[in-house]
């Protein structure tokens, strides 16, 4: 019985050693190729921003100049998936912590996942999207066809109809928007903006418009404007946002 017991309690730690808790970093568009799945974080996307979150990190990164859809060497959709499938499985569980365009890729990969995150083996507690590019930007409608794929991604049209925004796999999106803005971005982007992505996008609203603030549900003019489902302001904001830019709000992964 002494030995039975013993047994126990030595598979039980040896349980509670394996499993780890990782924060899963996914980047936005960039001139730079951050190709790499692990805890590195591949020519710098992130600097010391990722410091803010403690514990375990992992960063997924891509070419910052495709498209956040695709697969391939470098692609985006191919690193999330090995890079939740290495480090999101068995008795380890993972918090992703997104910037702009890389909301893009996660929410895409969420929504043609086919199931829940759960059924499918991952365990994934949240997302925290800071400044989501999910909904597009105006200012991608600016560059028409002289842009890269990726900023081909992010025309409005384009990015909201890329794919059902209702569906992510039941993991809750929490949405951290800022409107710390600069001269001439705020002609072209609607509402309150952070430089590069309007509250539509950066809240994870149904309709392109301009808003200025972040809540479940809001009216403008004669329009409603509600949240995607599944898709929630970060419960530690109030409905202003933040006043930091797109660059600055790098630094709430805590949220």
């Amino acid at each position: 019985m002494k030995m039975t017991i013993n047994l126990i309690m030595a598979m039980l730690f040896v349980t509670n050693i394996s499993a780890e808790t990782f924060t899963v970093f996914i980047h936005g568009k960039s001139s730079k190729n951050h190709d790499g799945v692990g805890t590195t974080d591949v020519n710098s996307y992130w600097g010391t921003n990722a410091n803010v979150v403690s514990g375990s990190k992992v960063f997924i990164g891509y070419d910052g100049s495709t498209d956040p859809r695709t697969f391939g060497a470098a692609r985006a959709q191919t690193n999330i998936s090995t890079g939740l499938t290495n480090y999101c499985k068995g008795a380890n569980t993972c918090k992703v912590v997104c910037h702009s365009a890389g909301c893009y890729a996660i929410e895409y990969w969420l929504a043609n996942l086919g199931d829940t995150t759960t059924s499918k083996g991952f365990n994934i507690t949240k997302v925290t999207a800071l400044a989501a590019a999910s909904g597009g930007s105006e200012l991608a409608n600016l560059v028409g066809g002289s842009g890269n794929a990726m900023d081909l991604s992010l025309v409005v049209t384009t990015a909201r109809g890329a794919y059902n925004h209702n569906l992510t796999a039941s993991v809750l999106v929490n949405h951290v928007p800022g409107y710390k803005t600069r001269f001439g971005s705020s002609f072209i982007l609607p509402g309150a903006d952070d430089y590069a992505v309007a509250f539509h996008s950066s809240c994870g609203y149904n309709r392109a418009g301009g808003l200025d603030k972040c809540q479940t549900s809001i009216v403008s003019g004669q329009t409603t404007y509600t949240q995607y489902a599944g898709h929630v302001r970060a419960p530690s904001l109030t409905a202003a946002g933040l006043n930091k830019n797109h660059s600055e709000i790098m630094n709430e992964g805590t949220r």
